[in-house]
């Protein structure tokens, strides 16, 4: 018998030993090593203005160009991510039956080459790239709360445009009068549902906005809006777990992940309604530490889901600098956690990031020329 027992017990420690390798191996990332290189596209006989930086942006669908607006007044710039160098620059109409406003708060390009765009003036349409208004999509649909339905901005400031399918999915910058949730608006019928998804409502928990004489300072929470395979993903920056909509089965579900390496959400009480301007510092930074997810973005090369979580640490002398920590993170087709993993980072990464043949491309503003860091990871 003891011999037996000692057998049993160097059998169960090997496979212990061995479900932990295999349980560490498991992290693709775990061996990750990156480098970084600066691209900078040459604006040839025009000129780059940055002043404003990049606000938003779209690539084209075989990821070969890059659109974004220069603003007051609007003009469309089309990049050559492959050459590296500005291929065009189409100014706007701000007013008119083709106006866009001054300002361009949002851009989708299709896959023929048309944009979907939101102005600052309420406006959401179709263009084409030399600047004219193909089709109005601001049509004030039935089956949701009026006051919303015709608060243009409130209602597209977040959406995304199905161009197959002509159907918009909206998630409303602010609702009061309707329960959280996805709106799904229907061109060909005019119509508009609500499909709620309840764990959403950590958005309006951890976003503070503190007022003083009719001016606002505003923390909030984002929400993000992904088509992948005709599915829609709803994940936000509060929460690692995100939901996933179905629109020909109307079926919402939500998935959730397990994270190791960060929080898998915000936690704690706050006071998302300070009274002083001190008081809404020190509750943004009690969000801003602990966790902040970004957008999922699919990697075709790899056939996985790559995102990107960040901790900002706000300095809390004048003389101080912020901090950030960065940590990327990866799912299979399916969403199960493939690694995770806290990049060794000095620089900060832009908020509009795009990834393009596997890389990781963040905007820098290098000496007044349109750049980009552009990380390779390896793994």
């Amino acid at each position: 018998m003891k011999n037996l027992s000692a057998l049993f017990l160097i059998s169960l420690l090997f496979s212990c030993t061995e479900k932990k390798e295999n349980s560490q191996s498991e992290n693709i990332l775990e061996n990750l090593t990156f480098k970084v290189d600066t691209v900078v596209m040459d604006s040839g006989e025009d000129i780059f203005n940055l002043g404003m930086g990049i606000r938003s942006l779209d690539l084209s669908p075989d990821k070969k160009f890059l659109y974004y607006f220069e603003n007051m007044p609007p003009k469309l710039l089309k990049v050559d991510l492959e050459k590296n160098r500005l291929i065009s620059k189409t100014e706007f109409e701000p007013e008119g039956p083709n106006g866009i406003g001054a300002f361009v708060g949002t851009i989708q390009v299709g896959p023929d080459g048309k944009l979907a765009l939101l102005g600052n003036n309420g406006v959401y349409g179709v263009f084409d790239q030399s600047g004219t208004k193909i089709e109005n999509l601001n049509n004030k649909p039935d089956g949701i709360d009026p006051n919303l339905a015709e608060n243009n901005f409130n209602l597209y400031g977040n959406s995304i445009y199905d161009w197959e399918n002509r159907k918009i999915y909206s998630w409303p910058l602010e609702n009061d009068t309707e329960k959280s949730g996805l709106v799904s608006i229907d061109l060909a019928s005019n119509t508009a549902k609500i499909i709620e998804a309840p764990e959403m409502e950590i958005v309006d928990k951890y976003s503070i906005v503190f007022e003083q004489n009719g001016s606002f300072q505003v923390s909030p929470q984002q929400v993000y809006l992904t088509q992948h395979e005709g599915k829609i993903l709803i994940s936000c920056s509060a929460m690692g777990d995100f939901y996933e909509y179905d629109p020909l089965t109307e079926e919402l579900k939500f998935i959730q992940i397990d994270h190791h390496l960060v929080p898998n959400r915000l936690t704690g009480e706050i006071n998302n309604r300070p009274k002083s301007e001190e008081s809404f510092m020190d509750e943004m930074a009690k969000v801003n530490e602990q966790i902040h997810f970004r957008k999922l973005q699919w990697n075709p090369n790899r056939e996985i889901f790559l995102r990107l979580a960040t901790k900002i640490h706000m300095p809390k002398t004048p003389e101080e600098e912020y901090k950030f920590e960065y940590f990327l993170l990866a799912y299979d087709q399916d969403f199960k956690l493939l690694g995770e993993t806290k990049l060794d980072l000095e620089g900060r990464i832009d908020y509009n990031v795009f990834f393009k043949d596997g890389k990781l491309w963040s905007y820098v503003n290098v000496e007044d020329e349109l750049g980009f860091a552009v990380f390779t990871f390896n793994f």
